[in-house]
């Protein structure tokens, strides 16, 4: 009797479970959302930081460009006054000169007022108070007939003179060549508000003969100041060290003239040799912020002033402000919706991973499943199929008859032929379980390629086909491989190819690589070929070329599914390549050294 097949239980060792998406570890996620939460605040507070700094320098921006637009103007109307205030000057020394030397006439008083070119709109009297404070005469009364002898002693600007000591604060409003600058007064001879400008005459033995008095109207300061485009905030003010309004403007309208003004401790005006200044601070005229700009008068006890409220010059930066922090807020609210979404992605990607964990899991648990099933199911039909194969090979032994021989021969390769089908299904399940043992060992190439050709000698010459063997000289004499499944890997390419093939024949060739480091052995057939859209799909699992091949070939689609899982448990690759009508060739591919460790 022939060897019985074996009848041992099928190894098949449970797989560990590898699933291509494992659910997000919740540590992780915590410390993920953590992060993108952080980001999220450190997003916000860098914008916050860069509006903030950007706003803050387009305020300092508005407040430096007014303080430049006022001292540029306050520059201007100091020049401006200066202008008016030098010729008058100049009128009061010459009249004082020709008094004092006695050669003065009435007509004098017309001639140098006209000389200063400021008569009438700006200097609107030059004239001549006696020692004993009384009206002498003036270029509006030379004579002094239309006005007699009205006594001025009580204005300050002629007490300062006729008493200087009983007047020393107001002696600061002084110049060094003695021009008393005074406050606005109703003039008694003119009937209007004027600048009193004043100057002693002085014999050379120091008596005082009279003052010479310049009457200014300061209309034509508020005019002038009137025109300047400050806007509805803006304000231009000449006022004299002693702290006294001569003239200002507000708002387009005059106010104030005259106005005592209380200055702090520290206050910029305040300090009488600096010669000019800005600053931002709440005005004591009313209580507003203003940026200011001032110029003091050279010479002169007077300093223009001009200021704009600060609410007013941060007008255009607060449009702007509004419009950056709509839009810091919207982009805020972008990086808040943006980490927001990217969290519930996070979120459903966890959901989503820990689902394909689970399906990964189940469908590992079904495949398990079905491979202990088809384990189980071959090893139940191996006990029965072994007994069939026993007896039909003793009837063949036995029987006289040759017809009941030749049946008992039809069951023997019947058995065969299932034995085989439970082989292959064994050992893929054994693959897919990760349970198939692969040994690597030397194995001489020339002997193991002419093994396994002769074992189908006797299948070639039944069907008229040639069978034969190529080894290439640079071939290697032995390859580290597992010998058991190469041959079972060639075997089933040549029962294939011999199955396949009506005519011509089959070669097995063996060749080294191009680059030398692998061993190629190839199956060639010239049978029908196969076409380009199947090269793939006939490694599939329990598929082949077509069902008229199936039909009239049978099989069941696993060998050569089988046969490509072996090569890659050896860390080779099987190929084919084929044109329909020309044959078929097959290409096992293996490293020629033992490959390394994991």
């Amino acid at each position: 009797m022939g060897t019985m097949l074996e009848n041992s239980p099928p190894a098949v060792q449970p797989r560990p479970s590898t699933p291509v998406a494992v659910a997000l570890n919740p540590l992780h996620a915590k410390d993920l959302q953590a992060k993108v939460i952080g980001f999220v605040a450190l997003a916000l507070v860098v914008t916050a930081a860069l509006v903030a700094l950007a706003l803050y320098t387009k305020w300092q921006d508005a407040i430096d460009a007014q303080e430049r637009q006022n001292a540029n103007l306050a520059r201007v109307l100091q020049e401006q006054t200066l202008r008016v205030l030098a010729p008058i000057d100049q009128a009061t020394l010459r009249m004082r000169d020709t008094v004092a030397k006695g050669s003065f006439q009435p007509s004098d008083y017309t001639r140098l007022a006209n000389e200063t070119g400021l008569v009438p709109d700006i200097l609107t009297q030059l004239s001549v108070v006696g020692a004993d404070g009384r009206f002498v005469a003036s270029n509006l009364d030379p004579d002094g007939q239309k006005t007699g002898p009205l006594d001025l002693s009580e204005r300050e600007h002629i007490q300062v003179h006729l008493e200087p000591a009983r007047h020393a604060d107001a002696r600061m409003q002084l110049t060094r060549h003695g021009l008393f600058v005074g406050k606005p007064v109703l003039g008694k001879v003119s009937g209007k508000w004027t600048l009193q400008l004043s100057r002693p005459i002085v014999s050379p033995s120091g008596y005082l003969h009279g003052i010479v008095v310049a009457s200014v109207n300061p209309d034509y300061f508020e005019t002038v100041y009137s025109d300047v485009e400050l806007g509805p905030g803006g304000a231009v003010s000449l006022l004299g060290d002693d702290n006294t309004l001569r003239a200002r403007v507000a708002g387009g309208e005059a106010t104030g003239m005259g106005k005592s003004v209380t200055l702090p401790n520290g206050h910029p005006l305040a300090d009488l040799n600096t010669p000019e200044g800005v600053y931002v601070r709440v005005s004591e005229l009313d209580k507003t912020e203003r940026i200011t700009a001032f110029r003091r008068v050279p010479g002169y006890p007077l300093n223009v002033v001009v200021s704009n409220t600060t609410e007013a010059a941060l007008e255009e930066w607060r449009d702007m402000r509004n419009v950056t922090l709509t839009v810091a807020l919207v982009l805020g609210a972008a990086i808040v919706a943006s980490g927001v979404g990217f969290l519930r992605g996070v979120r459903r990607l966890e959901e989503s991973h820990a689902a394909l964990a689970v399906s990964e899991a189940q469908a590992q648990s079904a495949s398990q499943a079905k491979s202990e099933f088809l384990a189980a199911v071959s090893h139940e039909l191996r006990t029965p199929l072994t007994s069939i194969r026993g007896f039909a090979e003793l009837m063949e032994l036995r029987l006289q008859q040759p017809s009941f021989r030749e049946a008992a021969t039809l069951i023997r390769q019947a058995a065969d032929h299932l034995n085989t089908l439970l082989t292959e299904i064994l050992d893929l399940a054994k693959v897919e379980a990760g349970a198939m043992p692969i040994v690597l060992a030397p194995h001489p190439v020339r002997e193991l390629v002419q093994n396994t050709a002769d074992f189908f000698a006797i299948s070639a010459a039944q069907k008229g086909l040639t069978l034969q063997v190529s080894v290439s000289p640079d071939a290697p004499q032995s390859l580290v491989c597992d010998g058991l499944r190469l041959k079972q890997i060639l075997n089933n390419l040549l029962s294939n190819a011999l199955k396949f093939t009506a005519q011509g024949g089959v070669r097995l060739e063996v060749e080294t690589g191009a680059e030398g480091t692998r061993l190629q052995f190839h199956v060639v057939d010239s049978g029908p070929g196969i076409p380009p859209h199947l090269h793939d799909l006939i490694f599939e699992k329990f598929r082949q070329g077509s069902a008229q091949v199936s039909s009239e070939h049978g099989g069941t689609g696993l060998g050569l599914a089988l046969s490509r899982a072996l090569a890659e448990l050896m860390h080779g690759e099987l190929t084919v390549t084929s044109t329909p009508g020309e044959g078929a060739r097959f290409t096992l591919s293996l490293p020629c050294t033992e490959p390394a460790a994991g």
